[in-house]
């Protein structure tokens, strides 16, 4: 068994499912390899997906990992590929042409999947290769090493009434129109619990990059940037979690981190498809997108502790049966 990778992969996105068959066939068995794709163009190679090669004897398959924020398929390698996985499925606006060989997985998220000094002799290795700007494809790389690795995402205890949420705040324009949407949503649940007074204790807020031009609008929302490992340990102790559709309302990497974490979830309604849906008050649970609902809810969900832990073993027991590495292959047919 012997399985190819292309190099032009973002790593950062890719690392979770590298991680995966690393952890099942070896890094012996799993190489970067450019020659194996030559005949993709440097188009399709250009985008967020992951694209691999499982050969075993005279037997190959060609795989596709989109990890776009759209739902839409890229045409040209869907027809490249055998098998063509998807985080931001979505049945109702996909093409039946296009829906024989897709498959919805969970949303991933980047991991520190090896050793520094293996991952930088990987990067120097591909840098040679790459068509992509040589910084842009460093910046990758090093992103990926300031990861978390993946068994640090396991559940642990609640702190009391404590409730952590950092999320970016996304630029917005006529096209995406972020500040109608997931800008506004996720305020919208830091003002809520920062009504609750001392009820809670809430820490966090809305991270802007500099010269956003949305932060006069969110200003009260806005917070500093904090390391990854930080951020991971302080949702451990959030009492619940905040997940809406992000940008072009796809799923974040936060649902997927509070799944693998088994968090107690509150959620506006998601837009496309998962593996198996999430089943309101069972595996997550769904508010409106207003302030004053989020409010309900968010006192619900607190003075409901059993409800909580109901949620936190579901949602964990989803994660471990479809979204974690392992079990995205499989839903592969890996």
């Amino acid at each position: 068994m012997r399985i190819f990778v292309d190099p032009e992969d973002d790593i950062q996105y890719m690392s979770f499912y590298i991680k995966g068959l690393i952890d099942r066939y070896g890094y012996s068995n799993v190489a970067f390899n450019r020659h194996a794709f030559r005949g993709l163009s440097d188009a399709d190679r250009a985008t967020r997906t992951m694209r691999f090669i499982v050969k075993e004897g005279a037997r190959e398959r060609r795989y596709v990992i989109d990890t776009n924020d759209s739902y839409k398929i890229n045409e040209s390698l869907y027809e490249w590929s055998d098998v063509y996985g998807s985080v931001n499925a979505n049945w109702g606006k996909t093409p039946e042409n296009l829906q024989g060989k897709l498959i919805p997985l969970c949303p991933s998220f980047a991991v520190r999947y090896t050793h520094p000094l293996r991952a930088w002799a990987n990067a120097a290795l591909g840098m040679t290769r790459t068509r992509r700007p040589k910084r842009k494809y460093l910046g990758c790389w090093r992103r990926m090493l300031q990861r978390p690795q993946l068994q640090e995402y396991f559940p642990q205890q609640a702190r009391g009434n404590y409730i952590f949420h950092l999320s970016t705040l996304w630029q917005s324009d006529e096209w995406n129109r972020n500040n109608e949407g997931v800008n506004l949503r996720r305020a919208s649940f830091i003002r809520a619990c920062r009504t609750l007074g001392p009820d809670i204790i809430f820490e966090g807020g809305l991270a802007a990059s500099p010269g956003n031009p949305s932060a006069s609008i969110f200003s009260d929302c806005l917070s500093e940037r904090i390391p990854s490992h930080t951020c991971l340990n302080k949702t451990k102790e959030s009492t619940l979690v905040f997940n809406t559709p992000a940008y072009w309302d796809c799923h974040g990497w936060k649902l997927g981190e509070y799944m693998a974490l088994g968090k107690a979830i509150l959620s506006t309604p998601l837009s496309n498809d998962l593996p198996s849906p999430l089943v309101h008050g069972h595996h997550i649970h769904f508010t409106g997108v207003t302030q004053e609902e989020m409010v309900e809810d968010i006192k619900y969900m607190l003075s409901h502790p059993d409800y909580r832990h109901r949620m936190e073993a579901n949602v964990h027991d989803y994660w471990l049966q479809h979204g974690t590495p392992e079990a995205s292959l499989k839903l592969l047919g890996i």
